[in-house]
């Protein structure tokens, strides 16, 4: 038999059995932009076999592997799409779901370009 992708992974990465648990280095260097943004009230929950953050109800940014969904705003969607390395949140390869992309870890690697990515996520929930 087959094996097959992990339905929550990327297309064009490695296949895999199972997903990948969120980098929880990521996760803190998260958690810290938004503290250090003035962002309050802001919670976790398990998503998509990453961490997610959000405001009230809604999610705007996933930890996923060493990977963080974001969800854009709808007029910010194409010129972000087009940003080096990020690609459409697609799960199992389907139709990509929404406004929501994948910035890759080396897109994210500094704290200045992680902050800018939390604040276009922030805006797609605004």
């Amino acid at each position: 038999m087959p094996r097959l992708p992990c339905p929550w992974w990327r297309a064009g990465s490695a296949v895999r059995n199972r997903p990948m648990p969120p980098d929880l280095g990521l996760v803190a260097r998260v958690a810290d932009a938004l503290l250090a943004l003035g962002e309050r009230g802001i919670r976790q929950k398990n998503v998509f076999s990453g961490r997610g953050f959000l405001i009230g109800k809604s999610t705007f940014a996933i930890v996923w592997n060493d990977a963080l969904l974001v969800k854009a705003a709808r007029g910010e969607y194409d010129a972000l799409r087009a940003e080096p390395g990020v690609t459409p949140f697609a799960p199992g390869g389907e139709r990509p779901m929404g406004t929501w992309l994948v910035v890759p870890a080396d897109a994210i690697a500094d704290d200045p370009e992680l902050m800018e990515w939390i604040r276009r996520a922030l805006r797609g929930v605004r």
